[in-house]
């Protein structure tokens, strides 16, 4: 279960694409980037082909790690940001609508 609401500060961080990192070595692409990952906010990372999301999080003492696939023929939406800063906000509404609407990438007729 996704424990994430609309109360909690989301970052999407657009330059971290390798889904083989775990939790512990997007903790340290957050600090690396001069971001505090232990303060209750949520990190989004997305590949580079779209199908995985990963979302990490750390409360109570406890490091969260939210790792989102989908099954081929499907993808992420792709999120479009002005600028070229590597960490942007994130509203709680844009999450929703990168989890619940898949982008289908062919159609079999």
């Amino acid at each position: 279960m996704l424990a994430i609401t609309g109360g909690i500060n989301l970052w999407y961080v657009s330059n971290v694409t390798n889904m083989r990192y775990g939790k512990y070595r997007l903790f340290a692409e957050v600090e690396l980037l001069g971001e505090n990952p232990y303060n209750g906010d949520a990190y989004v990372f997305l590949s580079k082909d779209r199908q995985t999301l990963k979302i990490i999080r750390f409360k109570n003492h406890k490091r969260f790690l939210y790792d989102i696939t989908y099954e081929k023929g499907y993808k992420f939406l792709q999120p479009v940001f002005d600028g070229n800063t590597i960490i942007y906000e994130l509203d709680f509404k844009y999450l929703a609508a990168l989890l619940e609407c898949p982008v289908v990438k062919t159609i079999s007729i």
